[in-house]
This record gives C-alpha cells, sequence and structure tokens, in this order.
C-alpha cells in the first residue's frame, strides 16, 4: 500500500509541475507584509524563506498553502522553535516555523511522542496518510518560538528531493506591493593583484553613492585611477512598499564599457552551500564594521549556483591608460531596479609588491596544517575560499588558563567547515582533566567564549569555525537555576504553569531533567529568553494534592545542579 500511494504521488507530480502558479494559496488570511526576503544576507547563511509579519501578535491562524500531507514535525529551543512541514503532489515541501502551536490533533500527537521519548526535543518524520491536509486547511498557530526576534511566521518552499529553497516568490502566490527600487549606499573598490591598486593605495577604497539627475553617482563624481586585477563590491537593501523592514537584494549586474562581467540572482540556494554567504560578501570588512558588501566577484572556492560571469570569475583586468565606463545594476524580484554609474581610468603607478606578515601559504583547494609540541590544527580541503598567508603567534599563559595562548591567524578570514584544533594542556590537575575546554579569547579584555573539547594524552580537543586567538581553560560552576513561579520552594505563584530561568557561565547548558512526583514533564524550553516552561496539564498531572518537584541541570562539562520543591496543585 505504502509503495502504491509513493507511486501515485511521483506520477501526480510529473502532471503539477507546470501548473504551479494555480497551485498556491497564501498561508495566512491577514494581509502579507514581508520582515524579510529570499536570499537575505543572515548570520552565516542566506534567509532561505521569508518572514511574514503576524501583526505583533501570536496566536494567528497558519494554513496549508496547498494539498499534501504533514511530513516532519520539529521542535528546538533554537532555530525554527515549533516547525511543520507539509510535502505537496508537485514535488514541493512547505515550511511553517516559529509557530506557537500545532492543531489540536497534530499538537496531541507530538505530545504524546515527547512523553514517549521524554525529550522536548524532536524532529519526526510521517508517512503520508498520517495527517493529510487540504489547500487552506488551518495547520498552527503563528508564534515566536526559536530563534525568533518578534512574532511572524518564517515561511520556505522546498524542492521535495533535493530540500533546496526555492524563492517563494516565484510562485506567484503572494499580493505584495512593491515599487520602489533598493538602495545602494556605497560601492567598495578592491585591488586584488600584488601590483593592483585603486586611488594609488593597495587597500581597498569606499566611495558614497548620490543621486544626481535621476541616477545614482559616486559622491564627487571621481574619475578612480586603478590598475591590475581590481574587484568590485556594493552595500545595498531592498524594501517594501508597506513594510520598512530592510530586506536583501534579488539580483545585482556589473557591466563595464558596456560588457557584462559578472552578475548573480537568487531563485535557488541548496542548505548545503548556504555559508557559501561567508565568501559572497566582503568577511573582513563584516568583522571589522558589520557591513555587509556583496562582492561583485567569486572567490575560487565559492561554490554556489547563483553566478554568471565572464573571464576571470567577475575580477577585472586593467593594464592600459583608458577611461572605462562602469555600470552596477541592482533589482528586486517584482522588477524594480537601481543604476549606480561611474568611471576608471587606468593608471599603472609605481607600487612596491604587497607584503603579507607570516609565511605559512594556506591553499584553498587543499588540506592545511600547523603543528609543534603546544597546538596543532588542521585544515581540510575546501575550508578555505583563498589561499592566505597564515600567521601564528604563541602568547604566554596568564592566569585562568592551562595552557599558552594560541594566536591563529586573526577571525577576519571566513572558515566554510569545522577545523579541528588541539592544544597542549600545562599543570592541569587530573580531577579537573574532565572539566577542561578550549575557548576563543581576546587577549585585551581576557574575554572567553567556549568552543567545547575533551582531554586526552595531555592534548584538549575541539572543532573551530572561525580562527583567532585559543587557550585551555576549566569550567567547574555548574549551572544556575532560578525559579520564578515557586517562592521559597513550596508554593506556586502562577496558577497554570511553572517556569524557570537556567544559564551557564561557560561552557552551556548540556541538558536538562524536569520530574514530578517522580515522573519525567515535558519542561519547555526557550533558549532566547533562557526560560524553562511547564505547562500544567491535568491529563497527566493529579490534581488538589501537593506534588513533589525535581529539576536537573547539566552543563557541557557535567557540573550539575538540582533544584527541589513541593507545591500544591
Amino acid at each position: 500500500m505504502k509503495k502504491i500511494m509513493l507511486t501515485v504521488w511521483a506520477i501526480a507530480a510529473v502532471f503539477l509541475l507546470n501548473a504551479q502558479e494555480k497551485f498556491y494559496t497564501e498561508p495566512v488570511n491577514i494581509p502579507v507584509l514581508l520582515s524579510g526576503n529570499f536570499g537575505e544576507l543572515r548570520g552565516n547563511h542566506f534567509h532561505m524563506g521569508i518572514d511574514i509579519k503576524t501583526e505583533g501578535r501570536v496566536g494567528v491562524p497558519i494554513h496549508a498553502t496547498a494539498a499534501g500531507y504533514i511530513s516532519r514535525i520539529s521542535i528546538a529551543p533554537t532555530g525554527f522553535g515549533n516547525a511543520l512541514y507539509v510535502t505537496h503532489l508537485n514535488g514541493t515541501t512547505s515550511v511553517y516555523a516559529h509557530l506557537l502551536k500545532f492543531r489540536k490533533d497534530i499538537e496531541e500527537y507530538i505530545r504524546s511522542l515527547q512523553y514517549e521519548k521524554e525529550t522536548f526535543a524532536i524532529d519526526w518524520e510521517l508517512p503520508a496518510g498520517k495527517f493529510p491536509v487540504e489547500k487552506g486547511e488551518m495547520i498552527a498557530q503563528g508564534g515566536n518560538s526559536g530563534s525568533s526576534a518578534g512574532p511572524h511566521l518564517h515561511f520556505e518552499i522546498r524542492d521535495t528531493r533535493t530540500q533546496d529553497a526555492i524563492n517563494p516568490l516565484k510562485y506567484n502566490l503572494f499580493n505584495i506591493k512593491d515599487q520602489t527600487p533598493p538602495r545602494v549606499y556605497a560601492v567598495q573598490l578592491y585591488p586584488l593583484g600584488d601590483l593592483s591598486h585603486v586611488a594609488g593605495s593597495v587597500k581597498k577604497k569606499r566611495y558614497q553613492t548620490v543621486a544626481a539627475h535621476g541616477k545614482l553617482h559616486l559622491a564627487g563624481n571621481p574619475v578612480i585611477p586603478v590598475h591590475g586585477q581590481v574587484g568590485f563590491a556594493i552595500l545595498s537593501n531592498d524594501f517594501f512598499d508597506e513594510s520598512h523592514n530592510q530586506c536583501g537584494i534579488y539580483s545585482a549586474k556589473l557591466t563595464v564599457d558596456g560588457k557584462e562581467v559578472f552578475s548573480y540572482q537568487l531563485d535557488r540556494v541548496p542548505f548545503s552551500k548556504t555559508r557559501y554567504l561567508n565568501s559572497h560578501i566582503d568577511y573582513e570588512g563584516f568583522v571589522a564594521s558589520q557591513n555587509r558588501f556583496q562582492k561583485l566577484w567569486r572567490d575560487r572556492g565559492n561554490k554556489l549556483d547563483i553566478y554568471e560571469s565572464g573571464r576571470n570569475r567577475g575580477i577585472l583586468t586593467i593594464d592600459d591608460q583608458e577611461t572605462h565606463e562602469v555600470e552596477i545594476t541592482v533589482a528586486d524580484f517584482h522588477g524594480n531596479h537601481t543604476r549606480v554609474l561611474f568611471r576608471i581610468k587606468g593608471n599603472p603607478l609605481p607600487l612596491p609588491e604587497k607584503k603579507t606578515p607570516g609565511n605559512l601559504v594556506f591553499r584553498y583547494n587543499e588540506d592545511n596544517s600547523l603543528k609543534n609540541d603546544q597546538v596543532e590544527l588542521d585544515c581540510p580541503d575546501g575550508a578555505f575560499y583563498e589561499d592566505f598567508t597564515f600567521n601564528y603567534t604563541s602568547l604566554d599563559k596568564t592566569a585562568g588558563f592551562f595552557s599558552r595562548k594560541h594566536r591563529l591567524h586573526d577571525d577576519k578570514v571566513p572558515i566554510h567547515t569545522a577545523l579541528k584544533l588541539r592544544i597542549k594542556a600545562e599543570d592541569l590537575p587530573e580531577r579537573l582533566h574532565d572539566k577542561a575546554i578550549i575557548v576563543k579569547t581576546e587577549p585585551a579584555t581576557n574575554s572567553k567564549i567556549s568552543q567545547g573539547g575533551s582531554y586526552a594524552d595531555g592534548w584538549v580537543t575541539t572543532e573551530v569555525r572561525t580562527l583567532g586567538t585559543f587557550a585551555v581553560t576549566v569550567d567547574t560552576i555548574a549551572p544556575r537555576i532560578t525559579p520564578l513561579s515557586i517562592r521559597e520552594r513550596n508554593a506556586l505563584t502562577e496558577s497554570s504553569q511553572i517556569r524557570f530561568r537556567i544559564s551557564d557561565d561557560l561552557s552551556g547548558i548540556k541538558s536538562y531533567v524536569g520530574k514530578i512526583d517522580g515522573q519525567w514533564a515535558l519542561f519547555e524550553y526557550d533558549a532566547k529568553y533562557s526560560l524553562l516552561t511547564y505547562q500544567i496539564d491535568p491529563q497527566r498531572l493529579e490534581l488538589k494534592k501537593r506534588h513533589t518537584l525535581e529539576l536537573t541541570v547539566t552543563d557541557q562539562c557535567n557540573n550539575q545542579s538540582v533544584y527541589e520543591a513541593t507545591f500544591w496543585k
């Protein structure tokens, strides 16, 4: 029966692929205003869907955008929070995230599963016949769960087979007003070769844009002298007519002397490639200023499929003394566009060759490593987007640490895949072996950010996703448990719930277990507020009696705190 159903779905998908404009409906019955769009630049990833405002409130009904079946349910304290996945006949899956709660029958199902597995966080796949849904059928309520900064619906459309994220606006299912063109705030020019320069400097040069005669130009309307290999980048955002939120641009194109040199368009991004965002932008500039300049060239190690470019990946080579017309066109999905026009002129100034500190070259397409008797760093092929000269410095051990501090280049170089880091521990007592971790530290402030780790044979080993300064320390302090609705360990101050705030000073929370009357109880965890909440359930809790409560919280170094109380309910 299962094989027959899957075959029917596969056949139906073939016939429906060409009728997608009529296939979907909006997932909410309120005016659709976006606070985030597809491809918007986020922390280490592209935004893979759209964010629909829910009028600043939770509880807004969420509807299936098309007929299908609920194929996956996930609950987590971070990320998507409460999320539903609906698989459709046309080969796509719609995703609904940051939900308050699911429809009653779905809610009861997942609640039973949580109690069966004794876990709050869950990621569960379902068969096609379990929860079939019709187009427009209510499936959940909008919320603010997970890593959400306010009530909204995060909505995605994915290719079911590959799980690639597809721009939902391509399906023409939203009535969105948009006649507002993108804004381009600045253009940046980069000398990329050893003998290259921009305006007589071997450093990048930023130019603000100004409007004149209905067009954008660079402030002062300069003719910029350049030589050698040169790259361009833009600081740009998009906006919708009825929303003031900054969103991402849809496409960008670079032309020089009327010929297209480089372009990209954000229609589809695989989840496996979303971290290439760190190569798509000027990452060094972002670390320094939090501004995300989008490059109009592609690094050699950048494997995103969104680019079209001519020779040399969009890098322009100027070896003449001619004036060249440069045009950058930025557009949104609805066809609104902004053009920036300016000129560059070849000028072969006699400049000294760039000198970069360090003598160890790390290649983007090779395994790279640093090894000595105090530290080992292993970097797999593909960890970097371009070659660079690696700089290492050993610093003295200071109070609170059990190793030297190792400055492994700096955190301005983006990392694509995790690097294996081992540091030799010094003067670490045996009783603290299981409490040892590696931290990233800023020597000037002595700040510590845990990178995790485990001790073996005198070394502490972990994986890191940035470069910087690292050392070994220990975490011996247990997590903190602060009751919010139990007074003096015996009086319940809230009628419908029990709440705690939990935190840890260094290694981070690993797990928590709440028990009422000796039985596991479902405490929901909201990591952004460090909040644990138990909703009193009359079906699982006998009322009109005194109950015992025990909450155990454990950090990543297995330090443990226990809170015990009694309460009447």
